[in-house]
């Protein structure tokens, strides 16, 4: 549980975190992957929390648990790419979600240098370079809008979360129609 003041100033509000958390698990979500270097060190992580903002300017979003290891570098550097990572690319989406000294050397021939040296991985379904357009922090997480730089897609099948489960699409459907 946990309790807010809305911006009417109306009383506090208390919500069940588990089952917020839970429900909003539930909105399907494509699996991306986001990149920078800051101070000469790489920082990479796996995201389900990217949208669109804006065609002109060019602008996407993503958003940063203030106590994660690596927000300062994210916050502070002035580049990164967004990576749509594909149906095929599970294992390293589980890979950046956990904390590690060096993320990239598993993985080391998948990435390039992209935008500003950021590693940029070489196969997915889409992927943005991005400067850091601003910056809001927002409760426990801060906001990161980037302006893009630089773009590709691909016909690629997305990797994709939902209640709980990550896979394809069919995979996902299958796992959550076996939990019915």
């Amino acid at each position: 549980m946990y309790s807010w003041t809305d911006i009417t100033g109306d009383e506090p509000q208390t919500l069940d975190a588990a089952r917020l958390r839970r429900t909003l698990g539930s909105f399907p979500t494509g699996v991306c992957l986001v990149t920078t270097v800051y101070e000469g060190k790489r920082e990479g992580m796996t995201i389900n929390s990217f949208a669109s903002v804006s065609l002109s300017p060019p602008l996407v979003l993503w958003s940063i648990r203030d106590d994660a290891r690596s927000a300062d570098a994210f916050i502070s550097a002035p580049n990164f790419i967004i990576t749509v990572l594909t149906d095929k690319q599970q294992e390293l989406a589980m890979h950046f979600a956990k904390p590690a000294a060096d993320k990239f050397e598993k993985y080391e021939d998948e990435f390039a240098n992209g935008l500003g040296g950021c590693p940029r991985l070489r196969d997915s379904v889409a992927s943005f370079e991005c400067t850091t357009y601003s910056r809001y922090q927002e409760g426990d997480h801060t906001i990161l809008v980037g302006r893009v730089q630089d773009f590709s897609g691909s016909d690629a099948n997305p990797l994709m979360f939902h209640a709980g489960q990550v896979g394809s699409v069919q995979e996902v459907a299958a796992k959550i129609a076996k939990q019915a």
